[in-house]
């Protein structure tokens, strides 16, 4: 369903406080990566207040889509929208890459509620959603009465991945699996600022046609 332009304006409010309060995490840890984090805040808002079908107060929620950080470096934008969406409470944001916190400079998924995989490596997001996401289309509820009722909701999996990461042997390995098992239940949404730390992703390994790649493995 469209979104109406009050809904929108209220979307865009909504990313501007939590970019606000990625820069106070930032400004506290004296540390962290700044740029993909703002990049994504319109990304992630969307998610967790129009997309996901998600529940703060049950995280493990069976009926719930799932959203996989493949680059978990912009880790602050998760863990803000996260506490914005209720999760845990914002001030908790200030204690990013603290020693001891349970928000460090990448995710790990049995530290925090809403966590759906421990994400460092960048190239391995991809092929844990597209498991997820085989699991989740053959799902059975086994606490039915007959043992054989599917989900009420046909339950979603979205991949954050950067570009730099399309540079990995892994995750074109996903994107064939995805296609052969036509997982029309995953989603990936690709960071394409085409910077890496090296540089220009085409100066230190070209992605172009980019889109043309993924159509050849069946997306």
């Amino acid at each position: 369903m469209p979104l109406t332009d009050e809904q929108v304006r209220t979307l865009e409010r909504r990313a501007m406080t939590i970019r606000e309060t990625i820069i106070r995490m930032l400004v506290a840890a004296e540390s962290g990566h700044t740029a993909g984090p703002l990049g994504m805040a319109d990304i992630l808002t969307a998610f967790y207040f129009h997309i996901l079908h998600h529940d703060a107060k049950h995280p493990d929620w069976e009926e719930r889509d799932r959203l996989v950080l493949s680059n978990g470096h912009i880790a602050p934008v998760l863990y803000a929208t996260l506490a914005h969406a209720g999760y845990f409470g914002v001030e908790e944001c200030l204690t990013l890459r603290q020693f001891g916190s349970r928000l460090q400079g990448h995710p790990e998924r049995l530290r925090l509620p809403g966590l759906e995989t421990t994400s460092g490596p960048l190239g391995e997001g991809l092929a844990q959603a597209a498991g997820m996401a085989l699991a989740l289309r053959d799902f059975v509820n086994p606490s039915s009465d007959d043992g054989f009722t599917k989900s009420k909701h046909g339950r979603r999996v979205y991949c954050l991945m950067s570009d730099g990461e399309q540079q990995e042997g892994n995750t074109w390995e996903a994107v064939m699996f995805a296609g052969k098992n036509k997982l029309q239940n995953l989603t990936a949404v690709m960071d394409r600022n085409n910077i890496q730390i090296d540089g220009n992703t085409e100066d230190v390994m070209p992605l172009e046609p980019l889109a043309d790649k993924y159509r050849a493995f069946n997306w």
